[in-house]
This record gives structure tokens, C-alpha cells and sequence, in this order.
């Protein structure tokens, strides 16, 4: 990427975190109502400190850190850097304020600004491009953590005000695949991440994956035959999991005067039918496919789904506002695989301090794929590789099923 593409798109990219909070109140910054969401603060001041601490420090000579504190109180996990504050108490913190989060992000804006118009070094373009990448993963998180927030409160409040589309969806469609000796992973032409790589050939059986996510309607079925209640559908941890949480419906989703409502970035609403099922967990994903007679498909399916020229044809532009469009786009959900997070044969990390970036995580996860409606655009790419804990579903995640062909 040329220098001053990168530098606009780094600048579009702060002016948008920004953008994601015109709808709060100063109060919103600072709720933490489960250890897995963040405050909206802190996501401004991580992904900050990730241009400071990977970048300004080692491209600046002689520059001292902006507030020694913010080192441990906006680390995220990276052990190499010294201690973080415990994820789960970021709430506590009430300083610094918003107002110092802001300001420490201007004076990061234009250090990286005097250090990219100063120094021409390939490997800081890719800092910069990572740590770009890195706060359009944040932009995504804080959607999720901004809806979780106002479903915690009382009132349900909107974060907008825009009207959902209704769009209807077309019949049951599968797309059918042969068996054949198949390319996964990026080609390294342009950005990626290190856990996207190396491409490399595996072979795959004949398959058909569905062109329709599980929609409301059918996941509502899959309620009313009892699905929650039946052991043989679930996954013993799955089966654990429900029983311990009282978990019979999906997040977000209310049952009032017999009719089921779903809480939404446009607040409260009444499930509309044919939209796509979304916050699920891959147990309740894994039961559902058990219940359809089906199965979810393999990372390695949904990639060459992905990839393939009809499908991408299908793809719209979105507005994150419009929560659920429901054509068949690949950008509505990410969708889960029956594929554990695991590094591709001939794997090689990101060196030195982003060393920690991805492969700390291989372990008890399963992947996801496609995108969501709160993915920043170039994360939409077929080898881009989601992962989360089988039981978490505040992303917005959703069901794809898969069959083998006989």
C-alpha cells in the first residue's frame, strides 16, 4: 500500500472508532456488564496503545510514553509488554476520563502521522496496516459490546434510528461442491493475517452447504419441538452449559403475551421471520444442525464457498445500522464451523512483539466465517479466520448447514 493511501486510510479508520460513539452518552463509555464486554473507553485507549507501544516507541527516539499508567491499563493480553490490567475489572476504572482517552488518541494520530510522512521502511507500513486491521477488529467488538450494554439496561435503548429494510428470502437453496484437491488460506497478495496463512491444498468430499442462513422461523421451530430439552441433540459440555446457564432461547430474544421479540441496535422489536437467527453459540448451532438431520460445515467448506464466483456475486454493500438484511449476501453473519482454531501446516507467526497477535489463542475455539453486518469492509474476505469459545454468542454469529453427498 503507498504511503499515502496508508496514511488516509489510518486516518478514516480513528475518525470512525470516533464515529461508532456519536449515539452515546458520556455514561455508556464506561459500563462493563459482563467480563467478556469491554467499556467502550477502553476500546479507544487499546487501540491507541497499540500504535504507541508497537510503533511510536521503536520508530521515535527518546520518546516517553504519553501516561506510564495507560501501559497496564489498556494492554490487552500481551505478556511481552508488561503487565495488563484483569480484563474482567476493566469497568472499575473510571480514569482516565473520556475526555483523556481522546486526548491521548490525538497525540497518537499525529505522532504516527509524523512518523509515517518521516520514514520510508516497509516493515513499519505493515505496523501501521496491522494496526489498522487491529482497530476495525475493535470497531466490530465495540457494536457487540455497545448492543450488550444497552440490552443490560431496563429501557432496551436504540443505539439508531434507522429503519430495518424487509427484504424477503428466496426458497431453500443448497449449493453442492465435488470432490476435489482445493486451495485454502490467502495468497499473501495483499494483507492478512499471520493465522490466514500459508495457503496450502487439502483434499475435500463432495458437499453441499446451504445459500440461506437458519432463519428466525426455523430456529423458533427448533424451540417449540422442544430442542432445548432434548440431551441427544446437544454436546455434553453443550448439554453442561445449558442446564447451568437456563439457557431456551437465543441472546437477545424475549418472549411477551406469547409472541417472541428480539433486541436489536434498533432497539426492541418483534422477530421478523425470514431474518437470520443470530447470537447463537456453537453448541446451540451444533444442536440445531443435529436437529435438521445436517451439520455445519468445516472452515475448509466455507472458504471454498466463500471463494466461489456465484456467491460473490450475491454480496451487497451494507450499512451497519441495518442490522438484519436478509438477502443471500455472505456479509449478514459470521457462521460457525465444525472446525477448531489450529494453525495451518507450515505455520509461521508474526515476529517479535505481535508474536502474541493469534497464536495464543489455538486452543478450545472453533472458527468462524463470512463476516457480520458490523465487520469493516476488508475483513470480508474468504480466508479471514474468526474464532471464538463454543459457548460465547454476543458476536453476531449465526447457522449455515452443510451436508455430505452421498
Amino acid at each position: 500500500m503507498q504511503k499515502n493511501d496508508l496514511l488516509k486510510r489510518f486516518i478514516n479508520t480513528r475518525k470512525n472508532s470516533i464515529r461508532i460513539c456519536k449515539n452515546l452518552e458520556i455514561e455508556d463509555y464506561v459500563v462493563q456488564p459482563s467480563e467478556e464486554v469491554s467499556p467502550i473507553k477502553w476500546h479507544l485507549g487499546h487501540t491507541s496503545w497499540f500504535f504507541e507501544e508497537m510503533i511510536l516507541l521503536k520508530y521515535i527516539k527518546k520518546l516517553t510514553r504519553y501516561n506510564k499508567q495507560y501501559k497496564t491499563i489498556f494492554n490487552s493480553y500481551y505478556k511481552s509488554a508488561g503487565d495488563h490490567w484483569k480484563q474482567g475489572l476493566r469497568g472499575q476504572l473510571s480514569r482516565p476520563t473520556v475526555n483523556e482517552v481522546i486526548k491521548y488518541r490525538k497525540y497518537v494520530d499525529l505522532k504516527i502521522k509524523k512518523v509515517l510522512e518521516s520514514t520510508t521502511n516497509n516493515k513499519l507500513n505493515f505496523l501501521i496496516e496491522l494496526g489498522i486491521n487491529h482497530e476495525e477488529q475493535h470497531q466490530e467488538l465495540m457494536h457487540m459490546d455497545i448492543k450488550y450494554i444497552f440490552n443490560t439496561n431496563p429501557h432496551k435503548i436504540k443505539y439508531t434510528k434507522s429503519k430495518i429494510p424487509k427484504r424477503k428470502i428466496d426458497d431453500e437453496q443448497w449449493k453442492t461442491f465435488e470432490g476435489n484437491i482445493y486451495k485454502i488460506g490467502h495468497e499473501k497478495k495483499d494483507f492478512s493475517y499471520d493465522n490466514e496463512q500459508p495457503m496450502h491444498k487439502v483434499y475435500i468430499q463432495p458437499f453441499k452447504i446451504h445459500k440461506q442462513f437458519v432463519s428466525n422461523k426455523d430456529y423458533v421451530h427448533f424451540i417449540e419441538d422442544e430442542g432445548y430439552s432434548k440431551p441427544a441433540l446437544w454436546l455434553s459440555k453443550g448439554w453442561d452449559w445449558i442446564k447451568e446457564k437456563d439457557i431456551i432461547k437465543p441472546e437477545y430474544w424475549y418472549k411477551k403475551d406469547n409472541k417472541w421479540y428480539e433486541f436489536t441496535l434498533h432497539g426492541l422489536l418483534p422477530i421478523s421471520d425470514n431474518a437470520p437467527v443470530s447470537h447463537i453459540s456453537y453448541y446451540e448451532a451444533s444442536a440445531y444442525a443435529k436437529w435438521k438431520r445436517c451439520r455445519l460445515p468445516t472452515e475448509e467448506e466455507s472458504e471454498i464457498y466463500l471463494k466461489n464466483p456465484e456467491i460473490n456475486k450475491t454480496r451487497n454493500n451494507k450499512n451497519i445500522y441495518q442490522a438484519y438484511d436478509t438477502d443471500i449476501a455472505t456479509n449478514n453473519l459470521w457462521w460457525w464451523t465444525k472446525s477448531h482454531y489450529s494453525a495451518y501446516p507450515g505455520y509461521i507467526a508474526f515476529n517479535g512483539d505481535i508474536e502474541e497477535y493469534n497464536e495464543k489463542f489455538m486452543n478450545g475455539q472453533f472458527i468462524l466465517k463470512g463476516g457480520s453486518i458490523v465487520t469493516p469492509d476488508k475483513h470480508h474476505r474468504p480466508t479471514y479466520r474468526n474464532f471464538y469459545e463454543p459457548h460465547q454468542r454476543w458476536m453476531f454469529s449465526g447457522i449455515r448447514l452443510a451436508k455430505d453427498m452421498k
